[in-house]
């Protein structure tokens, strides 16, 4: 494993000029960083300054470098039922072909979903990484897979009280809650 060093910029920047133009050649990238930016959604993701660690094989190969590999971070998030806490390691797999400039491909209509364009000097990986780490996250994040969530009219953790009810009264019946029970029978006394 060879550790790169990085230019000033961006930490997902990987140089990779040394293994261009000779295929087959092969070079692993063990890096760790803390994430730039918040890496997921407004629900759930890897904060800024939360340590991101990227394992990758790069492999040059006729039209380009090969990416493979697994960015692995820790998200954080609240669950979408209760807003406790959820905390989820995501280890999220990469791959992708980033092209060198000028490669002509067969079928030029369509764009293949995996390729990337590279300069033939330096991997920008930003938006692979960020693509990885949100296909991982879940849409809902859960602290648990049954939380049973908040109460719809107090807001009480239903989790830390199972048998937590309110007496439902049909609104159609709802006015003779302001009448006075007792009233009737003071005046026959009278």
């Amino acid at each position: 494993m060879s550790h790169t060093k990085r230019r000033p910029g961006s930490p997902y920047d990987i140089p990779a000029r040394d293994i261009i133009g000779r295929p087959g050649t092969q070079r692993f990238v063990s890096e760790t960083f803390p994430a730039p930016a918040v890496l997921g959604t407004d629900m759930i993701g890897v904060p800024e300054g939360a340590e991101v660690r990227l394992e990758l094989s790069l492999e040059s190969v006729q039209d380009g470098i090969w990416v493979s590999g697994t960015v692995t971070a820790e998200a954080v998030g609240e669950c979408g039922r209760c807003l406790d806490e959820v905390r989820l390691t995501v280890a999220a797999p990469i791959q992708g072909l980033f092209e060198l400039p000028g490669v002509e491909r067969e079928d030029e209509e369509e764009e293949p979903e995996d390729v990337y364009e590279f300069d033939g000097e330096t991997l920008e990986l930003e938006e692979v990484v960020r693509d990885a780490v949100a296909e991982q996250l879940p849409f809902t994040p859960l602290c648990e897979p049954d939380c049973p969530g908040l109460c719809d009219q107090c807001g009480a953790r239903l989790a830390d009280d199972p048998d937590h009810t309110h007496e439902k009264i049909d609104p159609r019946w709802s006015a003779l809650q302001t009448l006075d029970v007792d009233e009737p029978a003071q005046k026959k006394e009278s």
